[in-house]
Parts: C-alpha cells; sequence; structure tokens
C-alpha cells in the first residue's frame, strides 16, 4: 500500500491548483531531506474514513471533532490560521439562513428545517447544536434534520429551499463566496457560532518520527509561501487539550439535554 497525501477539508475545485502547488512546496522539501514513497500528487476523490483509516497516511487534514472521537491516533502537526477569522488557528460556524428569510435571531429557527453535513461534523453539526441548546425543549429545537454530505450542499440545500438554515465553517463559506459569489449571494448569515480549533494537519500513527520531523519543516515552509486562494495565514502547534476540548462540548450538550442535533 502507498502513501498518499489529502488536503480535501478545504479543496473546492477553484482551489485545486492552489493545493497541488501547496503539496509541490511539501512533496520537494520532503525529497530533498531523503523522506522515501513520497506521493507525487495528492489523492482526490475517496471518502474521509477511507483516508483517515489509511494507514500509510503522510500527510492529511481531519476535523477536530472525528479526530477526537475516532481517530486520534493520527499524529497532530498543527492547525492552518486563516484569513477572516478573528483567532489564529481557530474558526466559526456562519449559521446563514435564506436572504430573503424573515428569521431575525436563532430563536426564529425553531421548528423548521436544518442542513448538516454530517452528523460527525463539529462546524457543520456540533456548533449549530450548541448555539441553538438553551432554547431546545424536551430534546428538540428544529422540525427536521436534512443530512446533505457536504457543507456547500448544505447551502445550495437552503438555497434551493429543501432547507431553512445551515452552519457552514467560516472557512469554506469565505471559498463559496470567493468562487461561487452567485450561491452565497443568496444567504444570509443570521447568526456566528462558538469558536473551535481548525481542521489539524495529521499522519498516520505508524509515521515515526524521522519523517514526522522534515514533514513538520516542509508543512512550516509551504504555509510561509501558501498561496493566496487557499486564505492560509500561519500555522499553530497543536491545540493543548484538543480532546478533552471536544468531550467536554459533548458533555455540555448533554447536560443541556440536547446531546444530538434534533
Amino acid at each position: 500500500m502507498d502513501e498518499i497525501a489529502w488536503l480535501g477539508m478545504y479543496d473546492h475545485p477553484g482551489q485545486h491548483a492552489a493545493n497541488d502547488r501547496f503539496w509541490t512546496t511539501i512533496r520537494d522539501h520532503l525529497l530533498r531531506a531523503g523522506v522515501p514513497h513520497v506521493p507525487a500528487a495528492l489523492t482526490r476523490g475517496v471518502a474521509t474514513a477511507a483516508v483517515w483509516g489509511h494507514p500509510r497516511l503522510l500527510l492529511g487534514m481531519i476535523c477536530t471533532r472525528p479526530w477526537a472521537l475516532e481517530h486520534s491516533g493520527l499524529q497532530l502537526l498543527g492547525h492552518p490560521a486563516y484569513a477572516g477569522t478573528d483567532i489564529a488557528g481557530e474558526h466559526r460556524s456562519l449559521i446563514v439562513v435564506r436572504h430573503d428569510d424573515p428569521a431575525c435571531d436563532l430563536a426564529d429557527l425553531r421548528g423548521l428545517r436544518a442542513a448538516i453535513n454530517d452528523a460527525g461534523s463539529n462546524t457543520g453539526m456540533a456548533l449549530l447544536r450548541d448555539a441553538v441548546a438553551p432554547m431546545a425543549k424536551h430534546g428538540r429545537f428544529f422540525g427536521k434534520i436534512l443530512t446533505t454530505g457536504a457543507h456547500r450542499s448544505s447551502a445550495v440545500a437552503v438555497v434551493a429551499g429543501e432547507a431553512d438554515v445551515a452552519a457552514i465553517d467560516e472557512v469554506t463559506f469565505a471559498a463559496l463566496s470567493r468562487f461561487e459569489p452567485e450561491l452565497t449571494g443568496q444567504l444570509r448569515v443570521l447568526a456566528r457560532s462558538a469558536s473551535s480549533a481548525t481542521p489539524a494537519f495529521v499522519t498516520a500513527a505508524a509515521t515515526p518520527a524521522e519523517i514526522v520531523i522534515p514533514l513538520r519543516v516542509a508543512l512550516e515552509r509551504a504555509v510561509a509561501d501558501a498561496p493566496k486562494k487557499l486564505g492560509i495565514t500561519g500555522m499553530i502547534a497543536n491545540s493543548v487539550g484538543l480532546r478533552n476540548r471536544v468531550l467536554a462540548q459533548d458533555a455540555a450538550a448533554r447536560a443541556a439535554g440536547y446531546p444530538a442535533l434534533a
């Protein structure tokens, strides 16, 4: 089984060339450092579960929630910082509705339809859950939950009238605004969620230290020269207590009587 590299967390088609360039910088540094079996190109078109469970994942990205709950064996390399966020290495979800929706605040969403990218997503599900939890009654707030499979698909569902609200992480929303303004132009930001750590750069649990060290250096060099289309402005060291932070988030939701978005 060959090594793979995957940067699919933020890889809108409009960003493919930029991500390819980003990877080329990393790849060339690793090759100069004598690292063997470096992938020539990024892997695309593979499900996230297959990527995160790949035993020879040389470089990948993972949302903090699935890392904490299911894939904490992956070695964290750092968290990218993005333009437009208010805390380096953190981001928020933008809770969006159609531009002509009469909702004035989150309470107005009671009984409506929410689109989520995935039930295990932090930005698409958990941060939205936490935002409305104080208003939930008997474990419910929304009338229906629609799972779309991707943040962009959630945005499309809201615009198409298949859902009334979605939580889109602000890095994704910035990319959509840049490459598909006709889509985001039909949406309105109703509220912003609490902040959470950005998806982390990771490598497989089995990646040895003699490769992890040059991999970190290569990442730092690529980040310093990251293409503008990626919005990366820096990299933050591993978030201290990241797993406990996610577990505490879920514990608070259970204590509020609203453990799952409903």
